[in-house]
């Protein structure tokens, strides 16, 4: 089972809603993340893509926050790839 959710809540702990995760954060998230974990990023990548192809042409916002929320997932992936 995935620890990612749990793993990326822990690098949130303390920030309010407006703050991102520290790049250091994500770097420690990277290198506690296993095959299990890569695989759920991977998922929530195409996730997100999907999502990203469902919304409005009006909707700039959404669309910023689902691209934001994919180059963090997909630099999340190249560091916990990188660690293997």
């Amino acid at each position: 089972m995935s620890k990612l959710s749990a793993l990326i809540a822990e690098a949130s702990e303390g920030l309010s809603l407006q703050e991102r995760i520290p790049d250091a954060k994500w770097m420690e998230v990277a290198k506690k993340c296993g095959r299990e974990e890569v695989a759920d990023i991977q998922k929530r990548i195409e996730s997100l893509k999907a999502e990203l192809v469902s919304v409005e042409d009006w909707d700039g916002d959404t669309q910023d926050e689902i691209n934001v929320a994919i180059f963090r997932f997909s630099n999340l992936l190249r560091l916990a790839s990188d660690d293997d």
